[in-house]
This record gives structure tokens, C-alpha cells and sequence, in this order.
């Protein structure tokens, strides 16, 4: 490892969120150096070569082959599909590496405890890439409910709006996201960030959950052709028509045209869940495809004042009780990734390379509980019950 100057830092993953972390990387150039990526598909690799001035022997075939063959590294951002996730963290933390995971940590509970217990025994520096906790807007949302500004916060309501285009490509057309099996449950993969949102805004641990949804409406359409085409009746009028074959972020030019309704998704296309706290705080996250102009929209009850925030619109309001005066906050804008999150995130991982002290606002242990919470709101939806937390833990 480097003793100072710029840290040497390889990204495991080649994908859509891989490209954009290298590149805010290569923005940290004064401290930091992008040294290798490990990726086993070829498409994504070429993907990643046209992003970054690395040479041919600077990729690997996966990050075993970079454990093994690239010394001297500092970190590695991981960044793969959510099922690799414990594997490839766990291995690298075994190497002693700092390590950045992207969320969700895992797409299962046990994956997520894994993780918990080889950080716990390896000591290893781990950091969650929660990047909203990092975002002005949501920091300010976090400073007014724990500064008492609400008094005591006594229920949450918090959406997540998914846009059509969002929803029809990434969730339903692109065969790298729209199955359970390859991104887990759509509440964690999707809300992972609200349900941390959430418990860092209440300091509080979840008791049980409750939550119901489904997949009701994307279902196979008999009178409607699998892919789109001006031949398909309904093609004038549907909010979902692609008929051109291309590249449209995750999704191939293979994909780019399926019908939504013939594409074979498993994941639901609705979900309410329902989370008590140990405290009593009782909140409601839901995920709402086909919401625009998508973002987010929470809705805080405290003893003294009631807070409304809008993400899309930059806006903050809260208002007295007892004497119904309205304050609104505009917290500072800008066009940088979640808010200004992504690029505030990814320094704090720098600082705690060089600072073992300077540890960053998320860690395994928010990561896990992220996790557990995700997969008791599937659990509780597809059995029809609620599920108690601490028998999880």
C-alpha cells in the first residue's frame, strides 16, 4: 500500500454505476489514482475503456484476478450486480483492503450478515455508499428532526416515485435488473436509500414490519405483440413505446424494444411497507412506478411542527403547530450525482483511508439494517404477515 501520496483504487464492476464512480474518482486526482477495474463481461469492459485512459493490462477478469495480480492497492469500490456483493466485499476485506460497497450490501439477510461478520473480524475499513445521507437537501431534513425543531417525531410517510421511462427500461425491459434473482427484492434494490433515510433520521432500530404488494398490472397481454411496432394496436397511446432498437443506459439494443407487458419480469410493480420502531415512530415507505416527475416526497409528524419536503422541487416546509407559521428551506442546489451526495460520499471513503478516525456517516451496521428491513418488507408481503425483526437480527 501506498504510505502517502495518492491512493491506488481499482473498481470491481463495470457497469452504469462503476463508470460513474471512476469517473468522479479521476475528479479526486490530487488523492487519489484509478489503477484497475475487474469485470468479466466483455461488453461492459469496452464500456469502461472508452470512460478511461487505462491500458489493456489495467483489466481484469474478475476480482479474484485482481486480488491476485494487482499489488499495492488502497481500496476497491465495489460496484457489481447485488448478489456478488458478500462475496466480492468479504474477499477483498480478507485482503485487508478498504473497501466501498455499494447498496444494497446484499440481497439477502444472511449475505448481509456475512458481510457484518468478516468486517468484525478482519477489521477492515468499510464503508456503505448511502450517498443521501451526504446530499444537502436530506442532510437538512436530518439536522431539523434531530436538532428537536419537530419535537418528537412521531410517524413518517415517505414515496418513492419511479418514472415511465425509469420503470420500462430498467425494471422491466433490461435482463441485468428486472428479476428477483438478479437484483433481489424492488423495496430494497430501489428503496434502500429511504429505508436508511429513515432510520437516520430516527436513531432508532425497526421492531417488526408489514407491507403488501404485488405484481397486478405488468402481466402478459395476449392482444398485444411482445415487442413494440406500429403493427401493435395499442402502440399510438402507450406511454411505454420503444420500437427502435439501441442502447439506452442498462438496457441493449436487443431489449430496447420488448413489450413491458411480455418482458418477463418478476419484480413487483407496487409496494407499501409498514415500519414500527423500538420507540414507538411508526413509518410508511412507498414505491410508486409511474410517478412524475419522479423523486421523492416526505411527510414528517412531529409534537411541535409537521415537516413537507419535495426533492424534485428543492423544497423543505415546516410549520409550528401552535402558532401555524410556515418556514421554507431551499437547501443548496446542484447538478452533481443524488443531490450532491455522490461526490461527498465517495471523499468521506477517501478521508477514512487516510484517517482510520474520520468514518463515514454509513458503515455495515446501517448496511445490514437497510438489508434486513428490505427483505421483512418481501417477506411480509409475500407471506401475508408481520415479521417480528429481532428473531433476524
Amino acid at each position: 500500500m501506498s504510505a502517502r501520496g495518492r491512493k491506488r483504487i481499482a473498481i470491481v464492476g463495470g457497469g452504469k454505476r462503476a463508470i460513474t464512480l471512476g469517473r468522479m474518482l479521476l475528479g479526486e486526482r490530487d488523492r487519489a489514482e484509478l489503477v484497475a477495474i475487474a469485470e468479466p463481461r466483455p461488453d461492459r469492459r469496452e464500456d469502461c475503456s472508452r470512460a478511461f485512459d487505462l491500458g489493456p493490462d489495467r483489466y481484469y477478469r474478475d476480482h479474484r484476478d485482481l486480488l491476485g495480480r494487482c499489488p499495492d492497492l488502497d481500496g476497491v469500490l465495489v460496484a457489481t450486480s447485488v448478489p456478488t456483493h458478500a462475496e466480492v466485499a468479504c474477499d477483498c476485506m480478507e485482503k485487508g483492503l478498504a473497501v466501498y460497497l455499494e447498496k444494497p450490501i446484499a440481497g439477502t439477510i444472511e449475505g448481509a450478515r456475512r458481510i457484518v461478520e468478516v468486517a468484525q473480524h478482519t477489521g477492515a475499513r468499510i464503508q456503505v455508499g448511502f450517498n443521501l445521507r451526504y446530499a444537502p437537501f436530506f442532510e437538512k431534513i436530518h439536522d431539523l428532526a434531530v436538532s428537536g425543531a419537530l419535537g418528537r417525531v412521531l410517524s413518517i410517510n415517505w414515496s418513492e416515485g419511479i418514472t415511465v421511462r425509469m420503470w420500462a427500461d430498467d425494471y422491466c425491459r433490461s435482463h441485468s435488473y428486472n428479476s428477483r434473482a438478479v437484483t433481489g427484492n424492488l423495496l430494497l434494490e430501489k428503496s434502500c436509500h429511504d429505508i436508511d433515510m429513515m432510520n437516520w433520521l430516527l436513531d432508532s432500530r425497526c421492531a417488526r414490519v408489514a407491507s403488501f404488494g404485488s405484481r397486478a398490472y405488468f402481466l402478459p397481454r395476449p392482444e398485444v405483440p411482445p415487442r413494440c411496432s406500429p403493427a401493435c394496436p395499442e402502440h399510438e397511446d402507450c406511454l411505454f413505446y420503444a420500437p427502435t432498437p439501441e442502447r439506452r443506459g442498462r438496457v441493449l439494443p436487443e431489449e430496447s424494444n420488448v413489450c413491458v407487458f411480455h418482458c418477463g419480469s418478476d419484480l413487483v410493480d407496487r409496494q407499501t411497507a409498514i415500519f414500527e420502531y423500538e420507540d414507538g415512530t411508526v413509518a410508511d415507505l412507498h414505491v410508486l412506478p409511474l410517478w412524475t416527475p419522479g423523486g421523492r416526497l416526505v411527510h414528517i409528524c412531529g409534537t411541535r411542527a409537521s415537516l413537507t419536503a419535495v426533492y424534485g422541487e428543492n423544497r423543505i416546509s415546516v410549520r409550528d403547530l401552535r402558532t401555524g407559521v410556515e418556514t421554507v428551506y431551499h437547501p443548496t442546489e446542484t447538478e452533481a450525482g443524488h443531490g450532491g451526495g455522490d461526490e461527498r460520499c465517495l471523499r468521506a471513503f477517501l478521508d477514512f483511508i487516510d484517517d482510520p478516525v474520520a468514518r463515514p456517516r454509513a458503515g455495515v451496521r446501517e448496511g445490514f439494517e437497510s438489508v434486513l428491513m428490505g427483505c421483512a418488507a418481501d417477506i411480509a408481503a409475500r407471506e401475508r404477515r408481520v415479521v417480528e425483526l429481532a428473531p433476524l437480527r
